[in-house]
């Protein structure tokens, strides 16, 4: 498979600009530098973003902007809280035998906030302006999946795809905007650029620039009508910023890892955290370059002595999901059904011993004789990015049960760019590490023989094929199930031992009720569903 489609997780690019706090007026909407944001987060809810250098959601480069973005525009073809490709501004769609092309079908019922009818020259107009876009725009990489985008009529397009590829689809999570509106309009900051008409619950009534934004519900909107009737978005400068200001209950929600959300937690039992997959998932790695991984029995040895409730109590303060894969227990295409690896000192440890390995001069390290007559002793080193908190903690434990058993563990903590260095090149035994996983899962560039990011070594031909036939699949039925036989021989085989995948989590203050279902591609999904008490009550 080509390279552009291992693409990984987006990179978000944060720029603040200087503004003037001078009055003028953009469009249909009001940019002061008066106190109607003031007036409104006293009695609405009150979220964060950074300076916006657009509010042109697919020209924009700021995770932050985008966030709010996803308030005022709905996707091209959404996804549910499993990863699932669903709804959006789709009714429905085909795809072709050959996987390479997508017939969609639009809803006819969506309307802008400026009450005209989306039709297929806005979903062709977007993905034009998507191609247009700078490098590291939000919403680039459907560029690494997409080829063209045709109308076929008004009301439906036709997706072309550079390749067959079983997650194709997953890459159309991109909003939609107006062709009538943003055509022609090159410089970010222009007047259109910075006037969001959108088709979401939400529509922005007025923006102080390099201080607030008023958003309100969009009367046009095709669905639920939100409960809560006014959103203030601060313009904050960082994250530091961000937890302050929450802190100091400026801020109703804020997004965060288990440390921080478990400190606020314990501090105020009012508040509330709900967490989601952060698609980061966390390992073991053996490297295969060593004579000494190539002996399954070993890896499995390793893996028996995994201590995962520990590591899910005190190390990720259950704030993670525990896996036995590489695919996340929250996606759609996870298999429950392999082998599990349940901590067993005792199975590992005999593992071990059928496998040769034994303490003949009682020095608490194992040895074994090799061929040529010499033994090799079990020491090892575990590479370890000492800036990671968490796997540290991984790191620190491990070295106790391995030791335990019969390994002598020498950990090599190292800054990340040696971490880094040192892992990509194959200079360690073990590795405690983690990869961000792109929202288009694609496992190939990591166990594939030679894949870009196989730094482990690992090359196995029925893999290999396994991840042929889950690339290429077509259609749902022949996707989960080329996943599940995946699944199952990664699990067999042990290039890597599957830890978790952790988890953020979404912190709201007391006053903020109702269903709240944060997803990894979309913290404030169902938003309209959220209630609010009033402040000061």
């Amino acid at each position: 498979m080509k390279k552009r489609i291992w693409a990984l997780a987006l990179t978000a690019v944060f720029l603040l600009t200087a503004c003037s706090g001078s009055e003028s007026t953009t469009g249909d909407f009001s940019v002061t530098a008066g106190e109607d944001a003031q007036t409104a987060a006293a009695s609405g809810l009150t979220l964060s973003m950074r300076v916006p250098e657009t509010l042109n959601p697919l020209r924009n480069r700021d995770e932050s902007v985008d966030r709010i973005l996803k308030l005022m525009f709905l996707p091209f073809i959404g996804q549910g809280e499993n990863g699932k490709p669903e709804g959006g501004v789709a009714e429905n769609w085909t795809l072709s035998a050959d996987g390479m092309s997508l017939a969609v079908n639009l809803k006819q019922n969506i309307k802008w906030a400026d009450g005209t009818s989306l039709t297929a020259d806005d979903v062709v107009f977007s993905y034009d302006t998507i191609v247009g876009s700078e490098e590291d725009a939000v919403y680039k990489n459907v560029t690494n999946y997409v080829a063209s985008c045709t109308k076929t009529g008004t009301y439906s397009v036709t997706v072309n795809f550079r390749e067959a590829f079983s997650n194709n689809i997953s890459a159309l999570y991109f909003p939609i905007i107006p062709a009538a509106h943003y055509q022609g309009q090159t410089e970010m900051d222009s007047a259109a650029n910075m006037n969001p008409v959108g088709n979401g619950p939400y529509r922005m009534e007025s923006y102080t620039m390099a201080s607030s934004m008023v958003l309100v519900p969009n009367e046009s909107y095709s669905g639920t009508v939100p409960n809560i009737s006014t959103i203030t978005v601060k313009i904050t400068g960082s994250a530091d910023t961000d937890d302050y200001s929450f802190s100091q209950g400026i801020l109703d929600t804020m997004v965060t890892d288990s440390t921080s959300a478990g400190r606020y937690l314990a501090a105020d039992d009012k508040m509330k955290g709900t967490a989601f997959d952060a698609g980061v998932y966390d390992f073991i790695g053996f490297n295969f370059g060593r004579d000494l991984f190539q002996d399954k029995n070993l890896r499995q040895a390793v893996a028996y002595v995994v201590p995962k409730d520990y590591i899910y109590e005190s190390v990720y303060l259950k704030y993670a999901e525990m896996s036995n894969t590489p695919v996340s227990p929250a996606s759609w295409l996870y298999e429950e059904n392999v082998v599990p690896y349940n901590y067993d000192a005792s199975m590992a440890s005999t593992l071990l011993k059928n496998a040769g390995w034994a303490d003949s001069n009682n020095d608490g390290v194992l040895e074994k004789e090799k061929e040529n007559g010499t033994k090799e002793e079990l020491r090892i080193t575990m590479l370890v990015n000492k800036e990671n908190t968490a796997r540290n903690q991984i790191a620190s434990r491990m070295e106790e049960e391995l030791e335990a058993i019969g390994f002598e563990v020498t950990i090599d903590a190292q800054p990340y760019d040696v971490y880094s260095e040192k892992f990509a090149t194959g200079d360690f035994d073990l590795v405690v590490g983690g990869w961000k996983m792109s929202e288009v899962l694609n496992l190939a560039p990591f166990f594939v023989t030679d894949g870009d990011y196989n730094y482990i070594g690992y090359s196995n031909e029925e893999v290999d094929q396994l991840l042929q036939t889950a690339n290429s699949a077509i259609g749902e039925g022949q996707t989960l199930l080329a996943y599940s036989n995946l699944q199952k021989k990664l699990a067999e085989e042990l290039p890597y031992v599957s830890i978790a995948y952790r988890q953020d989590v979404l912190l709201t203050s007391s006053y903020v009720g109702g269903e709240i279902h944060p997803t990894r591609i979309n913290v404030f999904d169902g938003i309209e569903y959220w209630t609010l008490q009033q402040k000061g009550r």
